[in-house]
């Protein structure tokens, strides 16, 4: 992806979630802000959406 744009993803829950360039990434989940850098290692952000 390039700056700026945006992405979706749908599906059952839960949803597993990579994340690279954390640092440079904003995530909303169920439409609220998402802290990234709490689940993030090396730049990497793992998570789970429930």
């Amino acid at each position: 992806m390039a700056r700026g744009d945006v992405a979706e993803a749908s599906g059952v829950l839960p949803l597993a979630a990579v994340v690279g360039k954390a640092d440079a990434t904003q995530v909303q989940v169920h439409g609220k802000a998402f802290d990234l850098a709490a689940v993030s290692r090396d730049n990497v952000a793992r998570f789970k959406v429930k």
